[in-house]
């Protein structure tokens, strides 16, 4: 178990007194999302980066937060019926949709299961035999996986899948010929997912934008420099320029001074 801190300082809060230090095992537990917008579900999207914006650090994006931005990636889980992301992130970094423990049992009394349904979205389903054999989100089974992919998807990558005990789903294309996210965020709504967290990446990022389909948005930026002008942002392209509502701040502060700061936004409608 790493090192954490008790607590963090809020700094800024939209809804409540600050600044004020809250015990770490209770940030975000009490965030209060709504079980759906319209035809759709509440989708919120967690993402870290570097002081100077890179999403992605040594070709990963788990590499660039402190263990306090990996507690908060799994408390935020708890809120969510599915947590979402695109092969990109899968290939990457790899998929394992779990909360804490504690917060296992809070799901499991509420009547919903342990960890939230896993969805991975691409156009071809296409993954190379490394990634099949290697990345833990094809061998693990304490979450519900799901592949959603397109036309363009052949029979054979949807086998290969399948046989590794992943559900796999053939959906709509959008203009681009992609995953057509608005009619996906509907039909997950119509069966029963009500809360979606969105963990990346950034090119994923870009297309729930501009499909007026984020709500709000958790940065985590951290003390650390990437330098490389190739790298990847949160957002792959400009989605906005509306101004970003600030919900809450919230900072990590080690003996040597603040490691890393933790914002919660609401995104602007396009």
């Amino acid at each position: 178990m790493p090192d954490l801190p008790e607590t963090l300082r809020l700094v800024y809060d939209a809804t409540g007194p600050y600044p004020r230090d809250v015990p770490l095992a209770d940030v975000y537990l009490d965030a209060a999302f709504p079980a759906g917008v319209g035809d759709r579900p509440f989708l919120y999207v967690n993402m870290v980066q570097t002081f100077d914006g890179q999403a992605v650090l040594q070709g990963s994006a788990y590499t660039i937060g402190t263990d306090v931005d990996h507690f908060l990636l799994r408390q935020l889980r708890v809120h969510a019926d599915a947590v979402l992301y695109g092969a990109g992130t899968l290939r990457k970094d790899d998929v394992i949709v779990t909360t804490h423990r504690t917060l296992q049992h809070r799901r499991v009394g509420e009547g919903r299961t342990p960890n939230p349904l896993a969805i991975v979205v691409t156009g071809t389903a296409e993954f190379g035999d490394e990634v099949l054999a290697k990345k833990k989100f094809f061998q693990r089974t304490d979450f519900e996986r799901l592949i959603v992919t397109t036309p363009r998807a052949t029979e054979a990558a949807i086998e290969r899948l399948r046989a590794k005990g992943v559900q796999v789903e053939v959906v709509e294309t959008d203009a681009q010929g992609e995953v057509d996210l608005a009619r996906l965020l509907r039909r997950l709504r119509g069966r029963g997912i009500h809360r979606v967290l969105c963990e990346g990446g950034p090119t994923l990022n870009v297309s729930l934008a501009r499909a007026g389909a984020i709500d709000e948005l958790f940065v985590t930026t951290t003390l650390r420099l990437g330098g490389d002008p190739d790298e990847p942002r949160i957002f792959a392209e400009p989605v906005s320029s509306r101004t970003l509502v600030l919900q809450s701040e919230l900072l990590y502060a080690a003996p040597e001074g603040v490691r890393e700061a933790y914002f919660r936004v609401r995104f602007p409608r396009p």
